[in-house]
This record gives structure tokens, sequence and C-alpha cells, in this order.
């Protein structure tokens, strides 16, 4: 049945309908509106957005794109989003699958890509820098510093720009021998290894430390500790005369404790124990501004390091026994590398130096001390620790060998062959020159300069042949190897460090024809061979890709810088060269500012 009353009621819903689209299409277009603002507000401000953008303008080439000040952005510009190829024409030119999409932003003619595309495809680096008032992001092309000379090399003086190095805070680094004095590296084998490399790095850091210091007129801050006869129970502890050193030194039996509160962290002392004490040793008791304690102790243990809670044992064996040993211990980096051993990462950072507090000094067993003191350095000290494992340790063959293999299992040159224990190297046998020079020239004692003259040999031994460094470049020129490989690799930091070496003994004794002559082969290869390193943007670490037809080697970014620092030094000594080698410098170091050789 027809009822009017419907098509009223009909007609009342349609115009209910319609306005409820009305409401709809309206608040529909005010969220797009919305949205959009946002957009806009978010493409233009760097602040917000998630990863910085560096634009390119369609057109430009690489060489050209150097030489344009980078514009700045306009600050509201009309955005959108936009689609980026990269290589998409250029994988269907060269017949490989190589392209890839990314979200960009375009603003009016510029085009923006996201710095997380530029750090993956150009290894650039990139932070946030905050201000009080502004956010700003830096960008780098490359991350190590050049140190160029402040004078002409003195083979007497620092040793470049080593006094700055911190070797044995290395993370390669185990610890620093309690016998020995020097560190222990963990490169190639994880329970430690005396490496002579890194022990020659590590004298030469604290002799140049020390020659800064002099030059500085600065005095180390000493605090030395002495026997109070009045509060020592002659039982415990009394000065008697040492005959062997011809001087008063402290006798103890069972424990002789001495009570501290000082902020200096190397302890320095002389030690001679009675193996008829029983275990004899001393023992450091630090505290942080937080009250935490650590132990530190020194003992008769083979073991070099072990770690319990908060208590770390360092051995020096029998080396104290029945005679005197001379031993320096930087607490700090001590309690560094206990953390290190029990991989305690967070106890690492938060550690500071100027929170740390020696407050007692303990000595157990039996035996005699001598020139107990904490300072806040002994530089010299350590630098004679090194000295003297080089004079302890070179064998018949004046070399220092390596025990452990290098190449295991042909990784990092699958062409190259194994080596086994027992290789000498370059730059380990120029470095330790170094090192001897140094020792001789500022005690005079006669058996430095003796075993940096012996240490000669192995420069005139075919790398080919067991305990020879000598590799022959296009049958003529000398080259003397880091790692003495078969096929050759001709590694150019490693080379060049065992050129001032050798350069460095000419200095120290003129009389040496041998060391002089080595030198002038060597350089004259260096000046003939160097430009094989330049790769246009970077050097090549090595030669692997002449000798054993791999693909090149970049060297990293500090590895470029010391090949800079490096010809920068040769520069101030060898005039003949100086034009060739500052050129050559000045070159590499625009190529760590984004720099490129030119296209043809």
């Amino acid at each position: 049945m027809y009822n009017s009353s419907d098509d009223n009621n009909v007609g009342s819903l349609r115009i209910m309908n319609r306005r409820v689209h009305f409401k709809d299409f309206a608040l529909l277009t005010f969220i797009i509106v919305v949205l959009y603002l946002i957009w806009s507000l978010w493409s233009s401000s760097p602040s917000v957005s998630p990863a910085p953008a560096a634009h390119i303008s369609p057109g430009v080439s690489r060489n050209q794109q150097q030489d344009i000040d980078i514009q700045d952005v306009p600050e509201n510009p009309s955005s959108s989003s936009l689609s980026c190829f990269i290589n998409r024409e250029v994988s269907k030119n060269v017949g490989l699958r190589a392209s890839k999409r990314v979200d960009c932003i375009k603003s009016g003619e510029e085009v923006f890509l996201p710095f997380t595309f530029f750090r993956n495809y150009y290894e650039l680096m990139g932070s946030y820098v905050d201000g009080s008032n502004f956010k700003e992001f830096d960008i780098s092309t490359s991350a190590s510093r050049v140190n160029p000379p402040q004078g002409p090399y003195d083979p007497h003086g620092e040793f470049m720009h080593f006094g700055s190095f911190d070797v044995e805070g290395r993370s390669r680094v185990l610890c620093v021998s309690a016998g020995e004095g020097v560190p222990l590296s963990t490169q190639w084998d994880p329970k430690g290894y005396f490496y002579p490399t890194q022990i020659a790095q590590f004298s030469l850091a604290h002799y140049s430390a020390w020659q800064r210091r002099k030059k500085a007129k600065m005095e180390d801050s000493r605090y030395e500790i002495l026997l109070d006869p009045a509060r020592t129970d002659v039982g415990v502890a009394k000065v008697v005369r040492d005959e062997e050193t011809s001087s008063n030194v402290i006798m103890f039996k069972d424990t002789l404790e001495f009570d501290l509160s000082s902020n200096n962290q190397v302890l320095s002392l002389d030690l001679k124990i009675d193996p008829e004490g029983g275990g004899t040793g001393f023992r450091i008791l630090s505290q942080l501004d937080t009250g935490e304690q650590f132990s530190l102790s020194y003992t008769q243990s083979n073991k070099y390091i072990q770690a319990k809670e908060n208590m770390f044992i360092f051995g020096f064996g029998e080396k104290a026994n029945n005679r005197w040993l001379r031993i320096t211990r930087d607490l700090f980096t001590d309690l560094r590398k206990g953390l290190a051993s029990m991989g305690d990462k967070a106890g690492i950072k938060k550690l500071k130096k100027t929170r740390v507090k020696v407050i007692s000094l303990v000595f157990y067993g039996a035996g005699k001390v001598a020139n107990i003191s904490l300072s806040d350095s002994e530089h010299l000290r350590m630098f004679i620790h090194g000295a003297n494992w080089f004079i302890n340790n070179q064998d018949s063959e004046g070399g220092w060998p390596s025990n452990v293999m290098f190449n295991p299992g042909r990784k990092k040159y699958p062409k190259a062959k194994e080596i086994q224990p027992g290789w000498y190297g370059a730059m380990c046998q120029g470095q330790a020159i170094s090192v001897l020079c140094r020792a001789y020239h500022i005690t005079k004692d006669a058996r430095y300069l003796e075993a940096a003259e012996a240490a000669l040999s192995p420069f005139l031994i075919s790398s080919s042949q067991p305990g020879g460094i000598r590799a022959v470049f296009m049958n003529q020129f000398h080259w003397y190897e880091e790692y003495p490989t078969n096929p050759s690799t001709f590694i150019l930091n490693g080379f060049i460090y065992s050129l001032i070496g050798l350069y460095d003994l000419a200095r120290t004794n003129p009389s040496n024809s041998k060391a002089r002559v080595l030198y002038d082969k060597g350089m004259e290869a260096l000046e003939f061979m160097l430009p094989l390193y330049d790769a246009g943007s970077g050097t090549f670490y090595d030669l692997r890709h002449v000798t054993m037809h791999t693909s090149p080697k970049l060297a990293r970014w500090d590895y470029h810088s010391t090949h800079i620092n490096q010809l920068m030094l040769l520069a101030t000594i060898q005039t003949n060269s100086t034009q060739f080698f500052s050129e050559t410098a000045e070159r590499w170091r625009g190529y760590m500012i984004g720099k490129k050789s030119p296209h043809n």
C-alpha cells in the first residue's frame, strides 16, 4: 500500500544522508590539509628529519660539483617526496644488477637525498652537533689526523707524533708485562705474546712524551714512599745497606704496609725477592670517588694477568728471585686492563683517571725493596724498559722474531703463503733501531749501539730466504718488507718506518757505511715506486694488486694519514727530494677533504 508519509520519510533520510556526506567530506579535507602542512614542515626542517639530506644539482658532473659552494636550503621550500633510482641506466649499460631505489625529497629544482645513502655509498661520516640554541650536522670525508713536523727531523728527538700515542691502552694489548715492563699483544694470539713492533712503538711513544715534557719544562709530580723506623717493627722491616747496589734499601719480612692518599698513578720501585720467603709480592689498593675499591697485586705467578671480581693479579714470575727487578706500573692502565680482562666495558667507560686514588701499598713475603715512589709520569723509565727488552731478546742473527704465524689460513693475503712463527719484519727492525739509537744517545751505553748495528743483518738477506726482509721490485729496486710474504706485498708504511730507522743509525754512527748504503738504496726505490701508491682519491696500502694480481687494497684513513706524515718527515731530511715528497703529501692530504684526481 502506498503511503504519502513514506515519501516524506524517504526525503528526510536523503537530506540527512547528504548532510552526513558533506560533514565527512569537510573532515577529510581538513585532515588532508593538516597532514600536508605537517609534511611540508617536516621535509623543510633538518632538525626533525630522521637523517639529514644532501642535494645534487641535476646536470652537474662530479668534478664540477667539487668547485661549487654548498647552497643553503630555503627555509620553507615547496617540497614533495620523490623516488630516486641509483644506477638504473648504468646497470643496463654494464650488465650488472645494481639499481637501487632511494626515497628523496624534491624542492624546486633541487633533489635531496638522505645522508644514510651518502654515508654508505661514499663512506662519509656524520654526527649531530648540539649547541645552546642551535643544532648542526657535521659531515666528514675522512677520520684521521695529519701531523706536520714542527721542524727538521732529529734522530735523537721525538719520533714523529708518537708522543700522543697510548700504545699500552690499545684494545690489542692484553696488558703490560709485570716482569719485562713492555706490552703483550693479542693481535694474532688472544693469550698474549711479545710483538717487537708494538714494543718499539710503546718505547718510542714514551720517549717522545718524555721529550715533550722536557721541552715544555714540565716537572713530574712525585711522592717518595719512605720507611718510618719509629712506626715500624724492626722484625717486619728495617733499612739495611745493600752491597750489590751500594745503597740503602728496605729489607722486609711478612707484611709491610704503607698508608697512602695520592692521586699519582705511576708506581716505581726496585724489588729483590728472597726465594726462601715463600710467595712474595706487593699489592696496591685504589679507590674511586664512589667508594668502590680495586686491588692490584703483583706476584710471582707465571700468568700475565688474572681477574677475580675487583682484584687483578699481574705476574712477574721468578725474575726478581735473588736479583733486582725494576718495576714501573701505570696503575690506571693496569686497572683498565683488569676490567677489560673481565669484559667490563661499562666499567672502563666510567673510569676516569682523576677519580682514582691510591690508598695503600702492601709488601708481603720476604725480600728487599728500594726507590719506591708514586708519580704522574715515568716516560723515560718506560722507554728504557723497552730498549732493554730489545737488548735482552735480540737473537744471534740480529733480529727480533715474531713468534706467531702470519697470514694463517691465507686470510689476509689469499695468494701468499703462510709464514711460520719466527719471521722478521722490516718495520720491527727499523723501529727497534730507532729505539736503540735514542737509548744510546741518552745513556752512552755501547750495548744499545751494538744491538742497533747487529739489526742490519736481515736487511741484507732476500725475503724469500729464512731470516730475510729484502725484496726486489722489477729486478732493480730494493724494498724492505714489513711481512716477508711470498709473493712480496710491498707495504708502504712499514717500509718507510724501516728507512727512518736506517737513517737514525747512519746519523748516530756516521762511520757505519752499511746503514747509509741500505738507506740510500731504499730511498731510490721509494722515489721510483711512490706514484704506484696513488689511487686518485686515497692511497694503496700495498701492491698486492701488482704482485698477486688481486683487487687492490685501499689504505684506511689512519694509514693514509700515516703515509702523509711519513712523507712530510722525509721531506725535511731528503733535501734532493723535498719538493717531490712535499707535493705528493699535499696531493694526498687533499684526498682527505674529498679532492679527486682529474678525469681525462
